[in-house]
């Protein structure tokens, strides 16, 4: 398996990122509100989230794992990030992305978990002063279920899962991403 230490998210992936955040801005900002500082902040934030979306896609591409990463236009929710399938079983993936060193916990919000679930969150960090990304863990969906720790700091209700509580990226591997290999 490839773990590289830091992702660097530069060329056609920093430009796409770039790009969808802009065309998105808008939407998110009517469905999220609770980001302050406008559309230029929403635009950020998207940003910021597509960028940890492009190291999970450099993770899968070093590892040849194949993907179809979402299509949903910027004015739609995203079913998935990425979706893994073979001949048996197919997975959604959801990469959650922090960017603050006090970011110790993963959050999912609870209306996001009941209407449109995934079965696998990937949590990343991002620095953004050099666009580089650590990925730090994952875990199911059954895990934040089966934890049901659930926290509101004055956005609404969020499902969490705390550094502690996630799996190494070493068994998402040999436990999961293995039987979407292509040989």
């Amino acid at each position: 398996m490839i773990l590289r230490e830091h992702y660097v998210i530069e060329g056609a992936f920093y430009e796409s990122a770039l790009r969808y955040a802009e065309l998105s801005k808008e939407f998110t900002s009517k469905r999220h509100d609770f980001h302050p500082g406008g559309l230029a902040n929403k635009k950020i934030k998207m940003f910021e989230g597509k960028l940890g979306e492009k190291a999970v896609e450099m993770f899968f591409i070093d590892n040849k794992i194949p993907y179809i990463a979402d299509r949903t236009p910027y004015y739609e929710r995203d079913r998935y990030d990425f979706l893994l399938q073979n001949n048996k079983e197919q997975l959604l993936v959801d990469v959650k992305t922090r960017t603050e060193n006090f970011h110790v916990r993963t959050l999912e919000m609870v209306e996001q978990a009941n209407s449109c679930p995934k079965d696998i969150y990937i949590s990343v960090r991002l620095f953004r002063e050099t666009n580089t990304v650590t990925i730090l863990g994952w875990f199911y969906k059954q895990d934040m279920l089966g934890k049901n720790q659930i926290e509101n700091q004055g956005y609404l209700d969020n499902y969490v899962m705390y550094d502690r509580d996630l799996r190494s990226m070493e068994e998402l591997y040999s436990s999961v991403l293995r039987r979407f290999k292509k040989l």
